[in-house]
């Protein structure tokens, strides 16, 4: 189906996929040096990187931000240049944000 908005034509999405696209992934980001947990919306396709700095900059009035950190899923280090998708994050997971050790 197409739908007419003044000279433009554009082709409407069905709901499902439309909820699909825009759906954001709740998840449970622990800073090292803060004292709380915060809830980070992600988006399947957003890097493991892009959502560490979302966590930081959420919680840049208590922990000052640092450029080399390492993200912990599940107990182990992830490429922080794969997606939410790709590292296998689901709603409501916990990732962990620390202080790079790597020199």
């Amino acid at each position: 189906m197409e739908i007419m908005i003044g000279s433009e034509r554009n082709e409407l999405l069905s709901r499902s996929i439309r909820w699909k696209i825009s759906m954001s992934i709740p998840l449970y980001g622990f800073l090292e040096g803060d004292t709380v947990g915060l809830l980070v919306l992600a988006e399947e396709g957003q890097t493991i990187l892009d959502v560490a700095r979302k966590l930081q900059d959420a919680a840049s009035i208590r922990v000052a931000h640092r450029e080399k950190v390492d993200v912990v899923y599940q107990g182990k280090a992830i490429d922080p240049k794969l997606t939410v998708n790709q590292a296998g994050l689901q709603a409501l997971d916990r990732f962990d944000v620390i202080w790079s050790r790597n020199l």
